[in-house]
């Protein structure tokens, strides 16, 4: 008797790959956030300008960049978990330097080591976890990585922010656990079972005879990549910010002396914005699309106002407010591209997708930084909030006359 049945054994062997990629995920977005609350303590114990701690940040985006342009489509023929292991040996690599480091400039290799190894993950686990999604539902797919995406961007402030708290080994023992996730995790990648036909090295490729290619969207998918790319990028502007300078922006706007509780604030915003994208993941994109940047608008203008008049209460619910809009964005963002990537190019087009969101990452926070040494750090802060509503309100206006989007 014939059927479409998936048997146990082989929902086991998908079920425990997924788990594999969803690690990889959760590893490499936590070992990237992780050194946030600490860039203040190392700042103050080394002695560099607000410029320099936004540039340290950034030029982990150069590794990222830089893996994603040359790199990004390499799972598509190479396979996605034999891509995912060399990234997380880069992550492991930028943790040991982060340990070692003793100036400003053992920052700065450190997080490019960890920029690499997020390129190369990032692509390959998005790409595989849509391959290996067993009912081809794309929004629970795209829900899955965007809220691992998230849990680990949460738990990585939060364990420095603890590790500040105890005081005692800060900036040693938290690049500790990411050494440990990263052999772990590796070690799932190594062992677990993996189906024949998701996401294998290609039987007619070899790497002596590969070049390292830029990537590249169809032109046919041109239409559809540019609005995913440009809604992740509204998703990720806030997001930046917090991960970068969220601590400064609590303790000097809001007057929160504790380095601890400061950091708690980039965690919070990750926190918020992944339960939103869970509790988002039945909902109709068509509404996501307008209510994602709605309460994301309505954080803004409430973060304006907590700079206006120094409340860390406002800033709480600014945090709380932004993370939501910015989670049912980013969902409707990643399962736009999810849908429309065809299989042979998937991990291609996913990287240039990622490509468009570390950029902006990039540019918020290095922008944030520069401006704020020359006009100050609340009028800057102000002007952010402005740009992002309006680009959040162009988004809207795209998406209702195009049709993506409905009010009911």
């Amino acid at each position: 008797m014939t059927g479409t049945t998936t048997s146990p054994a082989k929902e086991d062997r998908r079920g425990l790959a997924m788990v594999a990629a969803l690690l990889a995920i959760f590893t490499t977005i936590f070992a990237s956030n992780l050194p946030t609350p600490l860039y203040s303590f190392w700042q103050a114990r080394w002695g560099f300008s607000s410029t320099a701690l936004t540039a340290v940040f950034s030029i982990y985006v150069l590794g990222v960049v830089t893996t994603l342009l040359t790199l990004g489509s390499l799972s598509d023929k190479l396979g996605r978990r034999q891509m995912m292991v060399p990234g997380l040996l880069f992550i492991l690599g930028g943790a040991v330097a982060f340990m070692l480091a003793e100036d400003i400039y053992g920052l700065g290799l450190a997080r490019i080591l960890t920029g690499i190894g997020t390129g190369i993950v990032t692509g390959a686990a998005s790409a595989a976890l849509v391959e290996l999604e067993p009912n081809e539902n794309w929004t629970r797919a795209a829900t899955l990585s965007a809220l691992f995406f998230t849990l680990g961007a949460f738990a990585g402030p939060t364990v420095s922010s603890l590790a500040l708290f105890f005081g005692s080994g800060a900036d040693l023992w938290p690049f500790m656990v990411i050494v440990a996730l990263c052999l772990g995790t590796i070690t799932l990648l190594l062992t677990a079972p993996w189906p024949a036909h998701i996401g294998q090295r290609q039987s007619n490729f070899r790497l002596r005879a590969w070049r390292p290619t830029t990537i590249k969207v169809p032109r046919e998918l041109l239409g559809a990549f540019v609005f995913a790319a440009a809604t992740i990028c509204l998703a990720w502007s806030t997001g930046s910010l917090y991960a970068s300078l969220g601590p400064s922006l609590a303790m000097n706007l809001t007057g929160i002396s504790d380095r601890a509780v400061a950091g708690l604030f980039a965690a919070a915003w990750q926190l918020m914005a992944g339960l939103s994208q869970f509790a988002c993941q039945r909902q109709p994109l068509n509404r996501l699309l307008i209510a994602g940047p709605s309460i994301l608008i309505a954080g803004l203008m409430i973060m304006a106002a907590s700079v206006l008049l120094s409340s860390p209460g406002l800033f709480g619910l600014a945090t709380l407010a932004t993370a939501t809009g910015a989670g049912a964005t980013g969902v409707v963002a990643i399962a736009s591209i999810s849908q429309v990537a065809p299989p042979a190019e998937r991990g291609g087009i996913i990287s240039a997708f990622y490509l468009m969101a570390y950029l902006t990452m990039a540019s918020v926070v290095l922008g944030v930084g520069f401006t704020s040494d020359a006009i100050g750090f609340g009028t800057t802060v102000l002007g952010f909030t402005t740009l992002i509503s309006l680009a959040a309100l162009t988004l809207m206006i795209s998406a209702v006359r195009s049709g993506r989007a409905t009010f009911w």
